[in-house]
């Protein structure tokens, strides 16, 4: 896994990937937005694209041919999908660029990690034809598996909201190994968004119970790792995990979600089991996933 870095003064480069559908273009909109927001100095729209697997393999001539057809178009469409979205962004200061490549969206975004230092990927969660409320799209679940770089992905109709409260979903459990404590600087210190930490409680048989020690030192560790942002803490029974972050987020007018996958069997709780579904469609926020790559 690729580690990401982290500019303690502002965002360098923010990577859209896009394959030109109306939810890529949202993303993309949604990038601009935050990048003035947080003042990045660069947005790069990207598009990998491969040849059907139709093609004779004993016609190498036909194949290049038609990668050059492709990569032409490749290029046509993402030279016009820029130029639709600076037209929505006048007199930015935003450097745009875009870049072509032929092979699967993670390898290129592999590559591009390898030249240049990237902060954040951001992109939808489906792409080019209808939404269905079944699962997240495949090259997004990729992407942000095998990537260290932090993936903001954008729901469908997401509209960008000044970000100004950032919730943190945590469980507590090992705290120090899991927290982005660095991450969750720059974007305290971009945004000056509030940072909400937000936790499903543990039950207690009793009330005169105290916690067990365990606990108590995970929660104590969060407290620690946390306290130079001055969070609020809150808690709930909610035995659906998440539901209880979309009430959370929904009464107090949360921007952001922060999650932290911990190992791969979580994370594909978190992108296909039906409860992710209620998160990044129900709630309609955009969710940072983030791999914790160094402290």
């Amino acid at each position: 896994m690729l580690e990401f870095y982290i500019n303690t003064n502002c965002m360098n480069t923010i990577i859209v990937p896009t394959d030109f559908s109306t939810t890529a273009a949202n993303a993309a909109e949604y990038a601009m937005h935050f990048a003035v927001q947080v003042k990045a100095k660069r947005l790069l729209l990207f598009h990998a694209y491969e040849l059907p697997v139709a093609l004779d393999p004993l016609m190498p001539g036909v194949q290049m041919l038609e990668l050059d057809s492709y990569k032409d178009t490749a290029k046509n469409n993402i030279d016009r999908f820029k130029a639709e979205l600076l037209a929505k962004f006048p007199g930015t200061n935003i450097q745009v660029d875009t870049k072509v490549e032929y092979g699967s969206i993670t390898g290129g975004l592999e590559q591009i990690a390898q030249e240049v230092q990237i902060e954040l990927i951001i992109m939808g969660i489906t792409g080019g034809g209808a939404l269905e409320e079944t699962l997240i799209g495949s090259n997004t679940i990729s992407v942000a598996g095998a990537m260290g770089v932090p993936v903001l992905i954008i729901p469908p109709q997401a509209r960008f909201v000044k970000v100004e409260h950032i919730m943190l979903a945590c469980d507590f459990d090992h705290a120090d190994q899991f927290i982005p404590v660095n991450l969750i600087r720059q974007l305290i210190n971009d945004t000056h968004a509030k940072l909400l930490v937000f936790n499903i409680e543990v039950d207690i048989e009793e009330s005169n119970k105290k916690y067990p020690a365990s606990i108590m030192g995970e929660g104590f560790a969060v407290h620690t790792l946390l306290q130079e942002f001055d969070p609020e803490y809150h808690f709930t029974k909610n035995k659906e995990y998440i539901d209880g972050v979309n009430e959370f987020a929904d009464s107090h007018k949360v921007n952001m979600i922060i999650s932290i996958p911990k190992r791969h069997t979580f994370f594909e709780k978190l992108f296909i089991r039906s409860s992710t579904k209620k998160l990044a469609f129900h709630s309609h926020l955009p969710l940072l996933v983030v791999h914790k790559s160094h402290k």
